[in-house]
C-alpha cells in the first residue's frame, strides 16, 4: 500500500471545506504528510449595471482566500502547508493541480444541495470522482474535529 506523503484539500471558504481542511491537517500530522490547499475562485459575472466588474469580484474573492489560507498556516506552523490559488472552473483546476503536485490523497468537504440542484447540476465531487487518479476522502458537512 502506498504511503500518504502529499494531501491536497480544496478550500472554498464554506464550513464544509473548513471541516475538510481541519481533517486534512490532523491527518497530515498523524502520517507526516505535506498539505497543499487548493483554492479556486469561480469566474464571476459581476454586475456591470451597478459598476461592479467581474475581475473586481474575483480579485476580492482571491484576497479573502489568501487571508483564510494564511490564517490556517499561522495556526498550524507544525505542518508543511503550501497553497495554490487561481480563477477558473473548480473541478478542472483541482484535477490539474492534483496531477501537477502528484497528490496521494484529495480531501473535500461535502456540500449539500437542494433537490433542484441535485437534478440539474452535477456536484464538483461527482465530476472529480471520474477524473482524479488518487483516492478522494469526502468529509461530511457536520463533521467536527475533536482534540
Amino acid at each position: 500500500m502506498k504511503m500518504i506523503n502529499k494531501i491536497a484539500v480544496a478550500l472554498d471558504g464554506s464550513s464544509s471545506a473548513i471541516n475538510a481542511t481541519n481533517y486534512a491537517i490532523e491527518l497530515a500530522k498523524n502520517v507526516g504528510a505535506k498539505i497543499e490547499i487548493i483554492s479556486i475562485i469561480k469566474y464571476s459575472l459581476g454586475n456591470i449595471d451597478a459598476g461592479i466588474l467581474p475581475q473586481d469580484i474575483e480579485k476580492e474573492n482571491e484576497k479573502q482566500a489568501i487571508k483564510s489560507i494564511n490564517k490556517i498556516k499561522n495556526e498550524h506552523k507544525d505542518v508543511l502547508i503550501s497553497n495554490f490559488e487561481t480563477v477558473g472552473i473548480p473541478e478542472k483546476e483541482i484535477i490539474k493541480q492534483v496531477k501537477i503536485w502528484k497528490v496521494d490523497l484529495l480531501i473535500l468537504g461535502h456540500h449539500t444541495h437542494s433537490i433542484i440542484e441535485k437534478l440539474f447540476i452535477k456536484s464538483v465531487e461527482k465530476k472529480l470522482i471520474n477524473h482524479i487518479e488518487c483516492p478522494i476522502l469526502i468529509v461530511p458537512k457536520n463533521y467536527k474535529t475533536y482534540k
